[in-house]
């Protein structure tokens, strides 16, 4: 599971309802959960406003890599 959709399950959004308050589309939406296409390539300001929409720092939707 994504942190995207991680969030959005604990925030109790549908990937509609996400659609609709963040402007991203719902096949966007689905291809980051489903790992299609990678949320770390995704354009800044998609990333903000699913982030605003989500109510989280943009960082947090990410998939980022700890470094050892």
């Amino acid at each position: 599971m994504t942190n995207l959709q991680r969030i959005r399950k604990e925030r109790g959004l549908t990937q509609k309802a996400l659609a609709q308050q963040s402007g991203v589309s719902i096949r966007m939406i689905q291809h980051y959960e489903q790992g299609i296409k990678d949320i770390n390539k995704a354009s800044a300001i998609t990333v903000y406003n699913l982030a605003k929409a989500l109510m989280v720092e943009m960082a947090t939707i990410l998939e980022l890599q700890e470094v050892e």
